[in-house]
């Protein structure tokens, strides 16, 4: 196991360890890669683009993370961390990530990411959907849902611009907010180095 966010997993030889105390073959696969997979063979993509090529998931949540499908396989790489979108720097001198670096995707725009975020501008500690419920007339909730949008869009015209996926899919607690789609679009445009987007 590696980059785990339990990070005492790290290391070790999960899939082994837990074959020998089941008694039973155990396969593991990132959580992500899974939903991507999933999605596009039977979910979302499957429905609005049948033939899609490539095939972006992100779950937003707790943490950030993504899978890559590919003709319809998962992408998992040299190092079997491709789809690590929630690893890549976005805010420089930003938070301190679990992984070691600072101003990762996940630490601005993960569920935790945006209650830190709230608590720092306003002083009080919310959830995401008690922040969420106050978006109509509460400043900080306001400048916590455009953070988000913002650098949602960043990071994923960024993925366009290199992997330019015919269909785009997102799971998660933060995937449920209706901000992220009222916004997306505007948010990736000034950002996508083709003049549309038709992901």
């Amino acid at each position: 196991m590696k980059n785990c966010n339990s990070t005492a997993l790290n290391g070790k030889p999960l899939d082994k360890d837990l074959s020998q105390l089941l008694d039973a073959q155990v396969v593991l696969a990132n959580d992500a890669n899974c939903f991507a997979l999933a999605e596009a063979h039977f979910g979302a993509a499957k429905r609005v683009k049948p033939n899609a090529e490539v095939v972006f998931g992100i779950i937003m949540g707790t943490g950030v993370g993504s899978g890559i499908v590919v003709n319809g396989k998962g992408l998992y790489g040299c190092h079997g961390i491709a789809g690590e979108w929630g690893h890549n720097v976005i805010e420089p001198n930003g938070a301190l990530c679990y992984c070691g670096q600072s101003g990762c995707l996940e630490t601005v725009i993960s569920g935790k990411g945006l209650e830190r975020f709230y608590f720092e501008q306003s002083g009080v500690e919310l959830s995401l959907p008690e922040i969420v419920a106050r978006t109509a007339d509460d400043e900080h909730a306001q400048a916590t849902m455009a953070r988000m949008s913002h650098y949602f869009g960043i990071a994923a015209a960024q993925i366009i611009n290199v992997l330019d996926p015919d269909v785009i899919v997102i799971g998660g607690g933060v995937g449920n907010i209706d901000a992220l789609y009222q916004h997306a679009q505007q948010a990736i445009l000034p950002h996508l180095f083709n003049g549309e987007l038709n992901t």
